[in-house]
């Protein structure tokens, strides 16, 4: 990637309740797929802190697909789990997230994502 993702990162941040779906495999359980349906609570260009009804393993390199809703589109991308703590007993867990990877097109999806919260 020609972007260095840690600058993504100081980019201004989104703080909106949006109802995002991400996708990934989950190889500690096997591989096994997982589909969930997180909130995002805070959004920039180089990561998202989601809200999860399951934790993800800090320092987990997970490929992850976002899909933005109506209108916008489904992006591959790969994350890695920064931080993940839980925040009440249902259990519901906040997790941090920093893209690590992600093709140039879906980027210029992404920051126009962003731009147009």
């Amino acid at each position: 990637m020609s972007e260095d993702l840690d600058d993504l990162r100081r980019e201004t941040r989104k703080f909106s309740d949006k109802t995002i779906s991400v996708k990934y495999i989950n190889v500690s359980e096997g591989g096994q797929e997982e589909n969930h349906r997180c909130l995002s609570k805070d959004i920039s260009a180089g990561g998202l802190k989601l809200v999860s009804h399951r934790p993800l393993a800090l320092g987990s390199v997970i490929p992850m697909e976002i899909d933005l809703g109506n209108m916008w589109a489904v992006i591959d991308v790969t994350v890695e789990v920064k931080w993940c703590f839980e925040i009440d007993d249902s259990p519901t867990y906040f997790i941090g997230v920093k893209l690590t990877d992600i093709e140039k097109s879906n980027r210029q999806v992404w920051k126009k994502f962003i731009e147009k919260l």
